[in-house]
């Protein structure tokens, strides 16, 4: 493989990789509480991969849900 193959490849993976939120965006983007998004915004900084992440690890699932 050569590194001309592989160069569209890892722009795809690397692009955005440091977009940030400001903690207004991130409050109306998670759904959650301003104060519980701000707590959360100070304690894991404003990159959003980090933080969609989380809000994505945390949100309820629906195999919790009784049928």
């Amino acid at each position: 493989m050569f590194a001309s193959d592989t160069k569209g490849q890892f722009s795809r993976v690397v692009k955005n990789w440091n977009t940030r939120y400001d903690l207004e965006e991130f409050i109306t983007a998670s759904g959650l509480p301003p104060l519980e998004a701000r707590e959360l915004f100070a304690k894991y900084g404003p990159y959003k991969a980090d933080l969609d992440r989380l809000i994505r690890a945390c949100a309820p699932t629906d195999a919790g849900k009784a049928k």
